[in-house]
């Protein structure tokens, strides 16, 4: 892992959702990423790259909730599906209270996959109200 990657982990909480099961919470400050995260909890390569792809996962970072999935290097947007709308906003009221967040607070659907170490543009933004009024 890079400096600026390492730097980048660090400054943001990072978490997965495990549908039926709970949040998945890095500790603060840690320089894990989702995959590292997922690795330490005993996960195999292909359950890992599974779960990159198919559950809903994300950081907090400057009272900011950025929430997405996806894995491919091949990709170059990665957002939240729709499917996972119902399992966002089910764990939406703990995330909310554990990083001090309101009805006002950003929350962005996705991300534009950058270069390693870069902060990547986050996109689709909407407010935590909004997104829970969504079907």
């Amino acid at each position: 892992m890079d400096k600026g990657e390492q730097v980048f982990h660090a400054a943001r909480r990072a978490f997965i959702i495990m549908e039926n099961s709970g949040v998945l919470l890095a500790p603060a400050n840690s320089k894990l990423s989702h995959k590292e995260m997922l690795a330490q909890m005993g996960f195999s390569v292909v359950q890992t790259v599974q779960y990159l792809n198919e559950l809903p996962r994300g950081y907090c970072m400057n009272s900011e909730l950025c929430v997405y999935q996806g894995v491919s290097d091949k990709s170059k947007t990665w957002e939240l599906q729709p499917k996972n709308y119902k399992i966002v906003q089910q764990y939406l009221p703990d995330l909310c209270a554990l990083f001090n967040l309101n009805d006002n607070s950003n929350l962005y659907l996705g991300v534009l996959v950058g270069r390693v170490g870069e902060v990547w543009k986050k996109i689709n933004k909407t407010t935590i109200s909004d997104f829970m009024k969504t079907r």
